[in-house]
């Protein structure tokens, strides 16, 4: 019985092998998890905290161009981006924001992708009711 889990040359069994195999490739899974959450988490700090840019908001209007709202400094500026060039629009006014209320708080809401799925499944349970 033993022996018929060898290999070929009758040296290792390849179960053996497999697991072994199995493990390396969960350990390598595991170490580049951690590496790219350490990595996201080390830009996340250097972007956000200690620069006096911050991008605030961002509308794709078409496949290359984008428009958003800035923070440069102290102050708010509507940008227009597109492949070649960035373009200022407008300077803002920071009580016409929305989002500025909440930043500067420091009462920034993380969203949960399952409180997002359940708003989109009460909305489409709505709207199969007035269609029927």
């Amino acid at each position: 019985m033993l022996l018929s889990f060898m290999d070929d040359g009758g040296n290792t069994p390849t179960i053996v092998n497999i697991l072994t195999l199995i493990l390396v490739f969960v350990l390598v899974i595991f170490m580049a998890y951690f590496a790219a959450k350490f990595v996201a988490k080390y830009q996340g700090n250097m972007l956000n905290n200690k620069s006096n840019i911050r991008i605030l908001e961002s509308f794709r209007v078409d496949g290359n161009k984008i428009i958003c709202i800035a923070k440069i400094g102290e102050n708010y500026y509507a940008l227009a981006l597109c492949k070649d060039n960035v373009t200022v629009i407008d300077k803002l006014n920071p009580d016409e924001l929305n989002i500025l209320q909440t930043e500067e708080s420091g009462n920034t809401k993380n969203f949960e992708f399952r409180d997002i799925l359940s708003k989109m499944k009460n909305k489409n349970s709505k709207d199969d009711s007035d269609i029927k």
